[in-house]
């Protein structure tokens, strides 16, 4: 079979290569993958950073976000799953550690990933546990299924605080940003403020829900958002952006009481004014993929709803155009990038 695989331990070598079809042992099925997307964790992997250098060792076929058909099933595994359309949890737990026994197995410190510390889905077959292999609505368009994992963060982000009838700011508009302006739209937000600096993606915030889109290069962005907050700012801000500027300014214009739920990272150590935020009894949470099951539940439930998130995705490409792909987004041209097999 044909994959892309993280070949060495530094910057580029991503090759398309060709591998035996994997078996899957006890436990596991092999999926036909029939779409797949680039994450940042991929471009991470692909440059080689800290992130990818502390966790990945080449080679390892990468890949986390897709959607296939089980044909084939390892010992253990009920026979009617094959032929089933399913996505995955990327994120592979233990399910014995004390986090995993007390409901917060998204935080388990044995956690393993797809494409990351064993070969994903970047191919034109993968094997995982079956455990990890959630089903697919066959109603729902294919693309949206092979962006479950994504969704999932959205959704777990907008669902760890109260959404409904409360004023929400979405600090950067990638590809999981701009779910989530869908996400808190679907789940009743009065009004949700898109802050992005690259046009495309702010244009697209508002084609996917959001009422008003701000650009921080170009107009005061703590100003901008109390003037469309009755001068007192978001309720809820969901930080997607990772940027340290655009988080400690987050602080300055997030309305008293209210909360922060972060799941763009900054790189290094971030300087914030613990007394000012506390004693404005302002929340900060962070967010670490998907609750497992909670997140999917949700998400299913506003997909049946019409949660619509198609706008995001704006290149399908063959599996050897992968490059291509990497280069749109990183040039910021591009939204979601699906990989076709």
């Amino acid at each position: 079979m044909k994959c892309v695989v993280k070949t060495k331990p530094e910057p580029g070598n991503l090759e398309l290569c060709e591998r035996p079809i994997p078996k899957p042992g006890p436990g596991e099925i092999l999926i036909k993958v029939r779409l797949a997307a680039i994450c940042g964790t991929d471009v991470h992997i692909k440059e080689w950073d800290s992130f990818a250098a502390a966790r990945l060792s080449p080679p390892v076929t990468i890949g986390h976000e897709f959607c296939g058909e089980i044909v084939e099933i390892g010992q253990g595994v009920d026979p009617s799953r094959i032929g089933k359309l399913v996505s995955a949890e990327s994120h592979v737990v233990c399910g014995h550690c004390d986090l995993c026994k007390d409901g917060l197995a998204h935080v388990c410190i044995n956690t393993t990933c797809i494409g990351l510390h064993f070969d994903g889905a970047f191919a034109e077959y993968v094997v995982i546990p079956d455990q990890n292999a959630i089903d697919c609505n066959p109603k729902i368009p294919e693309e949206v299924n092979a962006l479950l994992e994504p969704l999932g963060i959205a959704v777990h982000a907008a669902s760890k605080v109260e959404i409904a009838g409360k004023s929400v700011a979405v600090v950067g508009c990638g590809p999981i940003g701009l779910m989530a302006v869908a996400v808190a739209k679907k789940m009743g937000a009065s009004k949700v403020i898109a802050v992005e600096t690259n046009d495309y993606r702010a244009d697209t915030a508002i084609k996917m829900g959001a009422d008003i889109a701000i650009n921080p290069l170009r107009e005061d962005t703590t100003k901008s958002i109390r003037n469309a907050t009755k001068s007192i700012g978001p309720e809820v801000i969901l930080e997607f952006s990772g940027s340290k500027q655009a988080i400690m300014e987050e602080t300055e214009y997030i309305r008293k009481g209210g909360a922060i739920v972060v799941v763009g990272l900054p790189s290094g150590e971030i300087g914030l004014d613990f007394e000012k935020i506390f004693y404005s009894g302002v929340s900060m949470y962070g967010i670490s993929g998907r609750e497992l099951y909670r997140t999917w539940n949700i998400m299913f439930g506003l997909l049946d709803a019409g949660l619509e998130i198609t706008e995001c995705i704006s290149d399908i490409l063959p599996l050897e155009d992968f490059e291509k792909g990497f280069d749109l987004i990183q040039s910021g041209k591009a939204l979601k990038v699906l990989l076709k097999p």
